[in-house]
């Protein structure tokens, strides 16, 4: 967790080889060729089945974690390649431990025990594979591939059923009630974050996954981590974050063209905040989420208050930062510069994040008016560009040259509201408001002045959004669609173009969003459609991929 949140190169190499270690020893008892040990040299020791089916689904959470780790730390080829294998091990030792202790539940608490929904290809697997004396560790399964469970399939005899009859247990243990509940809901919880996680791909990505042999369901997955919550280890509470986070972080991202989901989201929340807050009301990763919470709800001073919270509890760095971060915005999204020009100069003493938080201080400088403050950050920020640079960095670099020489107010706000809308941190109605009136005062001096916009269309792309929000639908998309023909007659360099293509390319998706609202499905499909296949190398395409993606979803869903 610590290197997910830092992206400390140190605390990540640090976890990498600490995962090494622990699949190292999970894998000991695991494997076809230390099952076949056991039965040639009587090598038996005393690791019970529910104890090797602990150790699988330890090893299958490690290769997740490995696939995170990877995705983040290698660059995107080798990245991409290294963790979907990591999620292809995981997904066959996730598979046969699910199985198996499914088996056992319902044998325990009768056939009709509620269990999350098992995807139909696993359902085909299992029926083709079910033996009446399996147990839980009648498939033992090597870490580096899928459990060979053709061994069970019914057949006429032949090398298939001896060599199964070879393998099969000598004995079948015990059912153990509570150990068979524990290791389900253990398993439930890796089960369902791996659906949820990989659910969430691009379709690019899905396509290579599928090529592996394995897919994902996000339904399956929410219904699995609920029912890991119910277990009585460690597991339970992290099946709570990750359901929050989902539902606080990941699904606002996506879903603002739904406002339904998102309202479900916002209430799925707030029931599993309530259920924990009696044994979790002080942890401060729990706060965290909270006031993620009350900042979706447009709760400003409540989610800086819990945060506030949060950062008194936290005993971690990394989470103390995450809090730090949340306040800034919230303040940003208040447009009280000043007090987010506090948190940003806290943040940006960080080495992994100080690009960043440096350009968004010399932003707020710039709307307070101090411009001299904004030529000494905009050398601090040539100074830190010179260094390592992260994913991030290049989109701030070209901002960053957007600096100098020294504007006025507004076209520093112009920027804040880009970093805002880039976020999906727009403000409450009553701020939109603000906006919306400094956009069009400005848009009647532009006639007269040059320069007044940091980007051309980026001050339409902002008044159309918040107008689209305010219900003002009609007057947005007009405005929107006026930015296409803006972006198309300028004459810049290659380099320049490509940077800020995103400005036309959100415009189409903010219309198409529009149009969905409007019942005209058909149009937004074809709007988001030309996005995918004429602009690309613009600067956060992967994140405007991912909306489009899950909008053509819901529209596939309707139709």
């Amino acid at each position: 967790m610590n290197a997910a949140m830092s992206f400390d190169d140190t605390v990540l190499t640090l976890s990498l080889n600490t995962l090494k270690d622990l699949e190292s020893r999970c894998s000991q008892n695991l494997g076809w060729l230390r099952t076949f040990k056991n039965r040639v040299f009587g090598n038996y020791n005393d690791v019970s089945p529910y104890e090797l089916l602990e150790q699988q689904i330890t090893l299958a959470d490690t290769q997740v974690c490995h696939a995170v780790l990877y995705m983040m730390t290698e660059d995107s080829t080798a990245g991409l390649v290294k963790g979907a294998w990591a999620l292809r091990k995981a997904w066959g030792l996730y598979h046969s431990a699910y199985k198996e202790l499914a088996t056992q539940y319902k044998k325990v608490n009768g056939f009709s025990a509620n269990l999350p929904e098992t995807p139909s290809m696993w359902r085909l697997s299992e029926s083709a594979t079910s033996t009446p004396n399996s147990t839980p560790a009648s498939t033992p399964v090597s870490p580096g591939e899928p459990p060979h469970l053709q061994f069970a399939e019914a057949s006429n005899g032949g090398i298939r059923k001896r060599l199964y009859q070879f393998f099969s247990p000598v004995s079948t243990p015990q059912i153990c009630p509570e150990e068979v509940r524990r290791l389900m809901c253990a398993v439930s919880f890796g089960y369902g974050l791996f659906h949820l996680c990989v659910s969430l791909l691009p379709t690019s990505a899905l396509r290579f996954v599928h090529i592996l042999g394995f897919a994902s369901d996000r339904k399956v997955g929410l219904e699995a981590l609920m029912f890991s919550r119910s277990g009585p280890d460690m597991r339970a509470p992290l099946a709570s974050l990750a359901l929050l986070w989902y539902h606080t972080i990941v699904n606002p991202s996506f879903s603002h063209f739904n406002s339904d989901d998102l309202s479900t989201s916002m209430e799925e929340a707030e029931t599993i905040i309530i259920e924990s807050n009696q044994e979790f009301s002080e942890s401060s990763i729990f706060l965290f989420f909270k006031g993620r919470l009350f900042r979706l709800k447009k709760k400003i001073e409540e989610a800086v208050s819990t945060y506030t919270k949060a950062v008194k509890y936290s005993g971690i760095r990394e989470l103390v930062v995450l809090c730090l971060h949340e306040v800034g915005w919230c303040y940003l999204m208040q447009l009280d510069f000043q007090k987010a020009l506090k948190s940003f100069n806290q943040l940006k003493k960080n080495e992994s994040i100080k690009h960043l938080y440096s350009y968004l201080a010399a932003l707020c400088h710039g709307c307070m008016g101090d411009m001299n403050m904004v030529a000494a950050m905009s050398q601090n920020i040539k100074l830190i560009e010179m260094e390592k640079q992260c994913e991030l960095d290049p989109k701030i670099s070209r901002r960053s040259g957007l600096l100098m020489p020294p504007k006025s107010p507004f076209y520093y706000r112009m920027l804040t509201y880009e970093m805002l809308y880039l976020w999906d941190s727009l403000p409450s109605q009553e701020n939109l408001i603000i906006i919306v009136q400094d956009c069009e005062a400005q848009g009647e001096s532009s006639k007269h002045m040059k320069n007044v916009d940091p980007i051309v269309g980026l001050r339409p792309l902002i008044l159309g959004v918040c107008l689209g929000t305010l219900g003002r639908r009609e007057e947005a998309i007009n405005i929107l669609s006026s930015i296409i023909g803006q972006r198309e007659k300028l004459v810049v360099d290659k380099s320049t173009r490509r940077g800020y293509r995103h400005i036309a390319a959100f415009a189409m998706y903010e219309s198409a969003v529009l149009l969905m609202k409007e019942g005209k499905s058909r149009e937004a499909k074809e709007i988001l459609e030309t996005i995918l296949h004429q602009y690309s190398s613009y600067d956060f395409e992967n994140r405007l991929n991912f909306k489009i993606h899950s909008a053509l979803k819901e529209i596939a869903a309707e139709s």
